[in-house]
């Protein structure tokens, strides 16, 4: 009797339009798995307490007023999308920053230990510090430079509404910045590598060598996390414009 009762209730048999709704929203943030999982459940419930509040014939009437008042999907997936990379984006810039700074620190800390422990260098490494070095500190310079126009860049932009060419614009430059300032750090830390090991080589690795040899380790520790966050941002950045560019051509949308 329960099943015939459920089968004859065309309410009870037809498919939920939110879960649809909600389906269409996770599609959208696919690239991101833990995001559509909690935009789905915060949208889950807001639409179940607005169907609940709709005057309807039925629940399925009320759902769909209660999605019509909230929006088209692909238009709430594409504010998800833009918010969560206008954030990622603000961390990576933080990021790269502080990265670079944290490295420059580093540096300095070498020189000043072999400036207390009176440490020499040879006649071979004197000769090729002066190619690398100034490469070293200009490197570390355009860094400094690039991290912090790009940290101001990112971080001033205003939260963006939804996708489109404008947020799109503005990703790409960021990107730009950041990915120079890691890349400028990257060559300093690659000559920072060659005149440190050159330099512990020559001194048959004492104990004063233990500062030196931590710190660049720590230094490459750091600049490599920061490239690993960087490209992993950039994937991110990549999948959600091509979600931007299907759902433009589904809508029609022209640039």
């Amino acid at each position: 009797m329960q099943l015939a009762a459920f089968l004859g209730n065309p309410a009870m048999s037809q498919p939920s339009p939110v879960a649809d709704y909600l389906d269409n929203v996770a599609r959208g943030l696919a690239f991101d798995p833990a995001l559509s999982r909690r935009v789905r459940q915060e949208i889950e419930d807001h639409l179940r307490e607005a169907a609940m509040a709709e005057a309807a014939e039925s629940p399925i009437d009320a759902e769909n007023r209660a999605i019509m008042k909230f929006g088209a999907p692909q238009e709430i997936a594409g504010q998800y999308r833009a918010l969560s990379l206008h954030m990622r984006m603000k961390k990576t810039g933080l990021l790269v920053l502080c990265a670079t700074l944290a490295a420059f620190g580093a540096m300095e800390s070498r020189a000043v230990w072999y400036g207390l422990t009176r440490w020499d260098i040879g006649t071979h490494l004197k000769l090729v510090g002066q190619t690398i070095i100034p490469i070293d500190r200009c490197a570390f310079a355009l860094a400094i430079a690039f991290g912090v126009v790009g940290s101001i860049y990112v971080t001033s932009r205003p939260i963006p509404l939804g996708g489109g060419q404008p947020s799109r614009s503005h990703i790409q430059w960021g990107q730009f910045l950041l990915a120079a300032a890691a890349g400028a750090a990257a060559v300093a830390v690659t000559c920072e590598i060659i005149v440190t090991t050159w330099r512990l080589a020559e001194a048959h690795w004492t104990t004063n060598s233990l500062l030196p040899l931590a710190s660049i380790i720590i230094e490459i520790g750091i600049v490599s996390a920061a490239l690993l966050y960087i490209r992993n941002t950039a994937r991110r950045a990549s999948a959600m414009m091509r979600h931007e560019v299907m759902d433009d051509l589904g809508s029609g949308k022209t640039y």
